[in-house]
Order: C-alpha cells, then sequence, then structure tokens
C-alpha cells in the first residue's frame, strides 16, 4: 500500500489525528512552562502535562521549555513529511520515534482497531520502532548508546533529536 493510500485509511486518520493531539498538547505545555521560571522542568512537582505520559520517566527533569520546543519542531516537521506522498515516511530520530509510538498507543485505545493489524500496518510503514527499550527501567545509558542492531541508533538523551535513521538514500530505495 503506497504512503498515502495508508494516510487515507481510518487508522491513517486517526494517526494523524493523534499527532496533531500530542502537538497541541506539547504547545500548552510550552505555554506552561513559559509562566514558570528559567531551567523549570515537566518533572517538578506542580507541573502537570500530558506529555509526561508519552516521555520516558527517566529523563523527565531533562523536559524543560527549550526541549519542548525542540519536540515541537519535530512534530511538525514529521506531520508535514507523513503528508508528502513521496517523501520518506520513517522516522528519522529518537524522538520521532517516541512520537509515533505515542500515537500507535493512542490508536490502540480505539476498541475499533485491531492491534494486531495495527502494529503490522504501522511497522510495514513507519519501520520497526525500538523505542520501547527507553521506558525499560533495566536498561542503562550505556546499553541506550551501543545500539542493538542494523538500523538502531544512539538512544541517549542528548541524541534525541540526531536524524540517525533512514536518511540514507540508498536505505530508502525500494521502501516506497
Amino acid at each position: 500500500m503506497e504512503p498515502m493510500e495508508r494516510l487515507n485509511t481510518r487508522a491513517g486518520r486517526l494517526f494523524m489525528g493523534a499527532l496533531a493531539r500530542i502537538e497541541t498538547d506539547t504547545r500548552v505545555t510550552i505555554r506552561q512552562l513559559t509562566r514558570k521560571p528559567r531551567g523549570w522542568h515537566l518533572g517538578q512537582e506542580d507541573m502537570e502535562s500530558p506529555l509526561l505520559d508519552i516521555l520516558p520517566d527517566r529523563y523527565a527533569d531533562r523536559y524543560d521549555r527549550d526541549f519542548a520546543y525542540r519536540m515541537l519542531g519535530s512534530i511538525i516537521r514529521l506531520r508535514e513529511r507523513l503528508n508528502e506522498p513521496h517523501a520518506d515516511h520513517h522516522a528519522h530520530s529518537v524522538i520521532e520515534e517516541i512520537l509515533i509510538r505515542s500515537a500507535i498507543r493512542d490508536i490502540e485505545q480505539d476498541t475499533h482497531e485491531d492491534p494486531d493489524s495495527l502494529e503490522d500496518w504501522l511497522e510495514d510503514w513507519l519501520g520497526d520502532l525500538d523505542i520501547d527499550l527507553l521506558y525499560d527501567p533495566r536498561q542503562d545509558e550505556n546499553m541506550l548508546g551501543s545500539g542493538y542492531g542494523n538500523g538502531t541508533g544512539d538512544m541517549r538523551f542528548n541524541h534525541w533529536f540526531d536524524d540517525q535513521y533512514w536518511t540514507d538514500n540508498e536505505e530508502n530505495e525500494g521502501t516506497e
């Protein structure tokens, strides 16, 4: 199935809607953090944000205003790329994998979608998502940086916004 055909399915529309919701939540969080002193982060007691439900707990003290702005930019670029008919629809960075994983989890809450077929559809479309390692407390920073196989990049926090995956044109040939 072609990328644009996937987006025109019910699951595709739900997926894009979930990304739009995450974008809105990120904008609201930025406004909240803008009202706080510089350096304030989502891990502090009086911060309530839906982003805490989608981001790995291990880095809650690093989710500050600058992080939220970078995340917003990543969401916008990802949504734009997904709406381009001939663009590469794979995740290019760890933050994009986190966003895609979160949108998948949103769709799985819909009782009308078969979770197994949804996972197959998204894996075929977006590639293998190994991001669950970030949510596993058994993984330490060294393990997150070592990579687990072909296509696994550096998942340490300082590399979340780096383009690491599916960025070589030779690797993308034949995937669309």
